[in-house]
């Protein structure tokens, strides 16, 4: 066609790298803040999940959380 360039293809006719890589760009403040947010997250669960006791040693007749 006359006038179509082959560099200023629009949107629909870019290759899903070149979609992808415009997206990162622009989302990539969000994309990060959302990680953190999710590590936290995590942590959370994980702290939630585990017991840390109360710091007393194990009486010797008593199994406490593990096999002797």
């Amino acid at each position: 066609m006359t006038g179509d360039r082959h560099d200023a293809a629009g949107s629909a006719r870019r290759i899903r790298r070149e979609k992808m890589t415009a997206w990162w760009g622009r989302n990539a403040l969000w994309v990060a803040i959302g990680g953190v947010l999710l590590m936290f997250a995590v942590f959370y669960l994980i702290a939630l999940t585990t017991d840390p006791g109360d710091g007393r040693p194990c009486p010797p007749d008593k199994v406490c959380g593990y096999v002797r």
